[in-house]
């Protein structure tokens, strides 16, 4: 971690925002370090926090209290309460995820993240890919609980990462939805999913790739709610939560798509568990299927 970096802004770089001026003095650090530090509050300039498109003038002092290098965004290697290993052999691990846990780091030097647990249980996967999400193949949600596969070695990682891309990696969640959903539906609808936290469903344009698809399956309707699975390929972020808001069956616990949930299961958590995931095994080319029960509240009359 850098500290306490104070710069002067030389004729030179007078009119740069203050983002790309702390980019190209601090070319060896990650970027997302330098919007790390600015929505932190840790950037100063002439002794008052500054806005990251700031322009900046000619003898200004630049005061930078901390700025993450590359190994802090590495995960922090330890163990994860309440997470399991689902299976492992020499070539690919599932883990399972609990809710209210980040899959990677969101911070620098965050402890407590999936991939921490990863690194912990399997050290090789940092020389494998020193990324903040190492081996790990898909990404849940904070909330999410649920199956998540790593690859344990540099040939199965790009095996994988190959069937990832071409939709070849499946996965089925668990949702408790609200409203009664009578028959196995697919929802199509296009997502955009660039840039910032909420996605937008284009309800009147379907989505030319099936593998972007969403594909809901009901298991008990009680209650005016819906126990379901939902199956997804190439899934984009937040596609099923995305999804079925936009289709009238909100997640329960939903609180980014749907309103504040009524009383009852999933109020104090987003209802939706990746129970199972579906790939070729790396080495012998079989298909593998591993399951991580959904916790107990998902079948709660």
């Amino acid at each position: 971690m850098l500290r306490d970096q104070t710069l002067v802004v030389s004729p030179a770089e007078a009119g740069y925002r203050l983002d790309r001026f702390l980019r190209g003095r601090f070319q060896e650090v990650p970027a997302r370090s330098v919007r790390f530090a600015l929505e932190a509050g840790a950037v100063r300039v002439n002794g008052a926090v500054a806005a990251k498109g700031r322009a900046l003038r000619a003898e200004e002092t630049v005061l930078v209290a901390s700025l993450a290098e590359t190994q802090d965004w590495l995960p922090v290697p330890s163990d994860l309460p309440d997470a399991a290993v689902a299976y492992a052999d020499d070539w690919v691990a599932v883990l399972c995820k609990p809710p209210d846990v980040h899959t990677e780091p969101q911070r620098p030097n965050e402890p407590h993240t999936l991939a921490g647990y990863l690194r912990w249980l399997y050290p090789a996967s940092e020389r494998i890919s020193p990324v903040p999400g190492l081996t790990l193949l898909t990404r849940l949600d904070y909330a999410t609980s649920g199956a998540v596969p790593a690859a344990l070695t540099a040939e199965s990682f790009e095996i994988l990462r190959h069937e990832r891309e071409m939709g070849n990696l499946r996965k089925t969640y668990l949702c408790l939805v609200e409203g009664e959903v009578p028959s196995r539906t697919t929802i199509a609808f296009a997502i955009e999913a660039e840039g910032g936290g909420t996605v937008r469903v284009l309800a009147g344009r379907e989505d030319p790739d099936p593998g972007r698809w969403t594909v809901v399956e009901p298991v008990r309707v009680a209650g005016g709610r819906t126990l379901a699975r939902a199956t997804i390929a190439r899934g984009k972020r937040h596609q099923i939560r995305a999804h079925l808001a936009a289709f009238g069956h909100p997640i329960v616990g939903d609180r980014k798509y749907a309103a504040v949930p009524r009383e009852g299961p999933g109020r104090s958590r987003l209802m939706l568990h990746a129970e199972e995931v579906v790939f070729r095994h790396p080495a012998t080319g079989e298909p593998l299927r591993v399951v991580c029960p959904a916790p107990p509240e998902f079948y709660a009359s």
